[in-house]
């Protein structure tokens, strides 16, 4: 992060709540790892000197528009136009907060739902989807929204992850073992959460998008290491991942015995012993899908 992004982020931290801070957070550090490399599969560099008309659907944080942000020139950005969309207004109000704070260049924000936009036709040069195909059922309404409102030669792009990733699973899987009373945690955690297609197989990524019609169509699988500075980041990046498995895989007589900030500290104090209060490399693996819209 360039000095100018560090100063223009403190300002967003000084107008966000804790439980925003940890988005925020996580869209500086190890999300951006998992959207970073689908720019230049979507030709959105440095070098960039056309102007861009770009959809980042359904976006949370908008950790897309924060790396185009961050690559293209300024002169281009100028003259682009940018819109982060979700339909989580708790999301769309964080995102607002980082146009704001992080002096972003012509971005508006709305709340929608991707599957079904209402946006018009040949309206994008580019849409992109970071870290959502797997998780949001129906995703091939997705895509048909996508091919909609993309103009004629324009491109998608998405990440998945890859089925084999591990991310932050063993760490959490260790620490719930140690904890004192059964914390149970499932053999098997899915990195997709419903059963349409299998978007964490970069094959058959590959041939559902030319089947859904899309052209020049790129699927690379990227791995990587991310670096935690300590316990703290752990916690605070993963933490929405924790309230998930407690409220998925344990009873509730077990939620109401040892509520959310008990688990979190148990969580952190495992990680401390463990690494000795350093840090520690987690690895991930992502998969970046792209292809055209010929009309």
């Amino acid at each position: 992060m360039t000095s100018a992004a560090a100063k223009n982020l403190s300002r967003v931290f000084g107008n966000i709540s804790d439980f925003e801070k940890g988005f925020l957070l996580a869209s500086r550090g190890v999300i951006r790892c998992l959207i970073n490399p689908l720019l230049s599969q979507m030709e959105l560099t440095e070098h960039t000197t056309k102007p861009v008309d770009l959809f980042d659907s359904a976006c949370g944080t908008a950790v897309f528009t924060q790396e185009v942000q961050d690559t293209l020139p300024k002169a281009v950005l100028g003259k682009s136009t940018m819109l982060c969309a979700d339909s989580s207004e708790q999301m769309i109000s964080i995102v607002k907060k980082r146009i704001d704070g992080e002096a972003w260049i012509n971005v508006k924000t709305s709340v929608m739902d991707a599957k079904n936009t209402g946006l018009p036709e040949n309206s994008f040069s580019h849409v992109g989807i970071g870290l959502a195909l797997h998780l949001i059922p129906g995703p091939d309404a997705v895509l048909t929204d996508c091919k909609r409102i993309l103009k004629p030669g324009g491109l998608f792009g998405a990440t998945t992850f890859h089925k084999e990733n591990t991310f932050w699973i063993p760490d959490m899987r260790a620490a719930f073992a140690s904890f004192p009373f059964d914390a149970h945690f499932p053999d098997e955690v899915k990195m997709q959460m419903h059963s349409d297609g299998d978007w964490t197989d970069p094959a058959w990524i590959e041939d559902h998008l030319r089947s859904e019609g899309f052209s020049d169509v790129q699927v690379k699988l990227n791995s990587g290491i991310y670096h935690l500075r300590d316990a703290d980041e752990y916690v605070t990046t993963f933490g929405a991942m924790i309230g998930w498995f407690m409220n998925t895989w344990w009873s509730e007589e077990t939620r109401k015995a040892h509520p959310l900030e008990e688990v979190q500290k148990l969580l952190k104090s495992h990680l401390e012993e463990k690494y000795e209060g350093k840090g520690w490399d987690i690895n991930y693996l992502v998969i970046c899908m792209t292809g055209k819209v010929e009309k």
